[in-house]
């Protein structure tokens, strides 16, 4: 863990408020001009240019006009990124005390607290003026903006973060020239685990800047610290601990439980909502009695995840590491070498097969994986797809004339053919293999099928046919949840202006899904329609959703129970307090309940 130290704050003499001075107004300071030639000038000889350093610029400042010159950031116009943010975080419920401590202490200084999330929008600031509330307005400094170097440039909150330590850039330092009237000193706000969080930043007036801005901005980075480390769960800190082993692997490594995940850096790009909610399903449709390591292919990757349990602390949890198939893990890892694993692939053009079965429950995504296995041919033709229902079947003199010109052709739901329309479609078949294996044809014929729910002349085409894969419903399937939902987010939501938290995914995941990927589809469009923030939350879901039932099975008491809480839940409106009161429990009681049942609406996140 990161040393923090208690600091007194003592209401009349911690601070001295003439040591920064108070002003009015905001100007240039005399550094400007000499400042804003350097880095005019590392504009104009771009990244690969020859560039004189300067001694008035600091190193820590030209590394950042660097990046923000490869970020392609514009120095002239103030922060347009703007997005509601989560002022309730468990960043936030440490860091407010402090702010709000410190906002007294800094009072007639002339400058102003900023606090920024990890991916450096403000989530809270203070100031006790109302002069400088409209000056940092003016150039969005304010709740919501996003203060990243990526966005803006060269800035405390953002910079101190990608440099991970205190950071002190004045005047005309910042690359953006709305910022230039402005000094600022910034500190990354670390987790008990080692991990940025976010960043505090002190700023003010270029006359107002102060040396000691440095030394109070490191000292309330400690205490919001502090009161991270003293608020986190013990089940924290036992991943926490199990982490540090593997921080400085060169293996791609996480370290998870159903609430976090801890990814070193290697396994940074492994990590996001989705596969955290993937790799905890994995996870727990292990049985971990019977064997201790599970090792596990992730579907159409060519990656394996190696993973154990840890039982050491108040609840287990897991490491896992990730890998290309035929990679041996490190030996140190105490996880022994995954078994070799053949991958089988279609082949490219004159390769690939004539004739491709998926088969599957209706809905599980037949088509889009007989769409996968088309399309990793090298030449991908034009396609035409034929749905077959009771009412009509296939035109196969149509179907013929499509696949001798070239084009592929997708048949839908096979298990719909009539019992006199087989003998039409095995011919078909037959002719398309013939022609394929002659060199007379590069078509593809494509079929989708439900076996289980075909007549049996049906059936015996399809087993004669032999499918080249075979899908599942979601029900059985859960760990294909998370992935669907982001490619389906993709689609409804092209410019990517909602994200779904982690507390949300997993309720999708608890879910059975009746109706398969269509279901899906239409839950993830109407929750992007009827969105009114940029993040999707559990209490955004449908009803059902919100109430799904864990996966793992439960007892009849259990069933019962979380019964009555829901009711007791809808009859006080979602008030915790009065629910308790109805159920007869103590309100630490239910709370605790409450995760167990998996009914737990809190997002949770930092």
């Amino acid at each position: 863990f990161r040393s923090t130290r208690k600091v007194a704050i003592h209401t009349h003499s911690a601070i001295n408020p003439t040591a920064f001075g108070r002003h009015t107004t905001w100007q240039r300071g005399s550094m400007s001009d000499p400042v804003r030639e350097a880095r005019e000038q590392l504009i104009r000889v771009g990244l690969s240019g020859k560039y004189a350093s300067s001694d008035a610029v600091p190193d820590v400042i030209v590394r950042s006009w660097r990046r923000s010159i490869s970020s392609a950031v514009k120095s002239s116009v103030a922060s347009q990124r703007y997005q509601d943010v989560d002022t309730d975080s468990l960043l936030c419920r440490a860091a407010v005390p402090v702010l709000d401590r410190w906002q007294h202490q800094l009072a007639d200084t002339g400058t102003t607290l900023f606090l920024s999330d990890r991916g450096g929008s403000i989530v809270a600031r203070r100031t006790s003026d109302n002069s400088e509330r409209r000056r940092l307005d003016s150039v969005h400094a304010a709740e919501g903006f996003d203060y990243s170097e990526d966005a803006i440039g060269t800035n405390g909150l953002g910079t101190s973060m990608v440099e991970r330590r205190p950071i002190f850039v004045n005047g005309s330092q910042h690359y953006n020239d709305a910022l230039a009237a402005l000094a600022c000193a910034a500190a990354p706000v670390y987790t008990p685990a080692g991990l940025v969080v976010g960043s505090v930043s002190l700023g003010g007036p270029v006359e107002a800047a102060s040396p000691i801005m440095l030394s109070l901005t490191r000292e309330i980075s400690q205490q919001i610290e502090e009161r991270l480390r003293a608020s986190s769960r013990p089940q924290d800190l036992a991943l926490a601990m199990s982490f540090m082993r593997f921080t400085s692997s060169q293996r791609p490594t996480v370290v998870m439980d159903k609430e976090s995940i801890l990814a070193n850096t290697p396994g940074l790009p492994y990590v996001n909502v989705a596969s955290h909610v993937m790799l905890w399903e994995l996870i727990n449709s292990h049985n971990w009695s019977s064997n201790s390591t599970l090792r596990r292919h992730l579907e159409e990757t060519f990656i394996e995840i190696t993973a154990r349990r840890v039982v050491d602390g108040p609840r287990e949890h897991f490491v896992v590491h990730f890998s290309s198939f035929g990679e041996t893990p490190d030996h140190d890892s105490g996880v022994a070498a995954p078994s070799k694993t053949t991958i089988t692939t279609l082949g490219r053009d004159n390769t690939a097969p004539a004739v491709v079965v998926v088969d599957g429950p209706r809905g599980s995504g037949r088509a889009t994986v007989a769409g996968r296995l088309r399309t990793t041919r090298e030449r991908v033709a034009r396609l035409e797809v034929f749905v077959v229902s009771a009412a009509a079947a296939p035109p196969w003199t149509t179907v013929e004339g499509l696949l001798a010109g070239g084009t592929d052709v997708l048949i839908r739901r096979v298990e719909e053919l009539a019992e006199n329309e087989i003998p039409s479609l095995a011919g078909v078949v037959e002719r398309q293999r013939k022609a394929r294996a002659a060199g007379q044809r590069a078509s593809s014929l494509l079929l989708t099928s439900w076996r289980d729910r075909a007549a049996p002349i049906v059936q015996a085409f399809i087993d004669a046919a032999g499918p080249a894969e075979h899908t599942e419903c979601l029900a059985q399937r859960p760990e294909r949840i998370p992935g669907l939902v982001r490619v389906l987010l993709n689609v409804v939501d092209p410019e990517a202006r909602h994200t779904i938290s982690p507390a949300a995914l997993q309720s999708m995941v608890q879910w059975n899904w009746p109706g398969n990927i269509s279901e899906l589809a239409d839950t993830v469009a109407g929750l992007v329609r009827e969105a009114k923030g940029s993040v999707i939350e559990r209490r955004h879901l449908p009803k059902h959703l919100q109430q799904s039932p864990p996966r793992r099975h439960m007892s009849m008491m259990e069933t019962a129970e979380r019964g009555a809480i829901i009711r007791a839940l809808d009859a006080a409106g979602g008030n915790k307090s009065e629910a308790a009161a109805l159920l007869g429990m103590g309100r630490t009681t239910l709370y605790r309940r409450l995760r167990q049942l998996g009914l737990d609406t809190g997002e949770g996140s930092i």
